[in-house]
């Protein structure tokens, strides 16, 4: 049965506005897109006049757990709570017990999605063995399959040699090294933002140039390579600053941030414990507002959640045991609408560019990130007046930890559309 969407407000990146139109959806692919299609009876009609409709998010940062960690989170949980927060194709990290550090393994793991998802994984394979830095894995034989790139994660690559090896092949494959940048050399237990979180907590706190000296580091050895480095949740001013001096250089790097990065600061933490707990950590106002600016000037390419479901019991700890992270998948439109768009940073287009089209350019993904005749079906329909507390207690993800508890959001995802099926909300008339 085809779908008939009609008078959604389509986001169109190439003239830059919104334009109200039909479309017409059959299988996997957009057919058509015109100002009043005619609707017959064995179409699935859906009246969007009062939704704005962006291509389907793309998250290059997400973790599913799955497999070793399904206490957690499972590729099912964890791809219904992405699409319910209207996310049609994401990228899985690797910090999974096997990881996808092997040919055999991807191969299982790719399997396991095909049965479970319910929208596109894209799975980031390791870049050494169990993610441990002691072994670098055949970057040539995995660039062969279907993953987004090369990451140990929540590790740096420390290996010089190895960060050599996957940007030089990046040159070839397009599959780039994807970094958590963290000199350890700068703390010892680290878990919140050196300075009043960490003064407060009495702990070591990580210092932000723990995070800017490893990106100086590899920035230097991409320029001599070449290649492409894409450097996750990027937190602390200087990083953006680095950043947006290397793409001066005309070197290919590329960047993510967070909602919680762009919305929060290390006072939360002191407020609400280790439910703001993360990794990179909170830090102040003034790298907040640095990395909104750093999306305004283009240094920042696309908005990721990091989404890191725990179970309670490894949050309710010390400061310094707790896990780090939380579930950001459900509440990252919402969070990003509510503290950028509503508060005139940047405008709702700008933010379904971040969520869609730049993601999709920087992996090189096809059919996807613009709502186009001929393209898959993706789609993600907010409602820009729905205002909603945050209960984590009504999460589909099975980690039921935010530092958002509580706060009030402004717009929603109603719909979420992937390859022509509707996998979040109903909204059918």
């Amino acid at each position: 049965m085809k779908i008939l969407l009609k008078n959604g407000k389509l986001v169109d990146f190439k003239n830059n506005c919104f334009v109200v139109r039909d479309v017409l959806i059959d299988g996997e692919y957009i057919e058509r897109i015109d100002r009043n299609i005619h609707s017959l009876q064995t179409y699935k009609v859906i009246d969007a006049k009062d939704f704005y409709v962006s291509p389907g998010f793309i998250d290059a940062h997400v973790h599913l757990r799955e497999p070793g960690g399904e206490d957690k989170e499972t590729i099912y949980t964890g791809t219904k709570a992405c699409a319910k927060g209207g996310f049609t194709h994401v990228f899985s990290m690797p910090n999974t017990q096997p990881g996808p550090d092997s040919k055999e393994n991807i191969e299982k793991l790719l399997e396991t999605i095909k049965k479970k998802a319910v929208i596109e994984v894209t799975p980031v394979a390791s870049a050494t063995k169990g993610i441990d830095g002691n072994e670098l894995v055949d970057v040539k034989e995995l660039s062969l399959m279907k993953i987004a790139g090369f990451s140990d994660d929540g590790y740096p690559v420390e290996n010089l040699e190895f960060v050599y090896k996957v940007l030089l092949n990046s040159l070839k494959t397009r599959k780039p090294l994807i970094t958590h940048s963290e000199d350890r050399s700068q703390f010892n237990t680290g878990a919140v933002n050196r300075g009043i979180c960490s003064e407060y907590f009495g702990v070591d706190g990580i210092p932000n140039s723990a995070e800017y000296n490893m990106i100086d580091r590899d920035l230097k050895i991409l320029e001599e390579t070449g290649g492409h480095l894409h450097i996750c949740h990027v937190s602390a001013k200087e990083s953006i600053d680095l950043i947006r001096n290397a793409k001066l250089k005309g070197l290919n790097v590329t960047c993510e941030v967070t909602p919680h990065h762009l919305s929060l600061t290390e006072k939360i933490v002191i407020e609400k414990g280790t439910a703001g707990k993360v990794n990179p950590p909170l830090r102040t106002e003034e790298d907040r507002l640095r990395l909104i600016q750093g999306i305004k000037d283009g240094t920042v390419d696309m908005i990721a959640t990091d989404h890191a479901p725990h179970d309670l019991d490894s949050k309710n700890k010390s400061i310094e045991h707790a896990s780090y992270g939380f579930s950001g998948a459900e509440t990252a439109f919402s969070v990003a609408y509510t503290y950028l768009v509503r508060e005139r940073a940047i405008n709702l287009i700008e933010l379904f560019r971040l969520m869609s089209y730049n993601p999709s350019k920087v992996f090189g993904l096809k059919r996807e990130g613009e709502i186009i005749e001929g393209y898959y079906a993706n789609l993600t329909l907010v409602d820009l007046t729905n205002e909603f507390r945050v209960d984590a207690e009504n999460f589909i993800s099975k980690g039921k930890n935010t530092p958002y508890q509580g706060a009030v959001l402004k717009g929603k995802v109603e719909m979420t559309i992937y390859k022509g099926k509707i996998v979040y909300g109903e909204g059918e008339r």
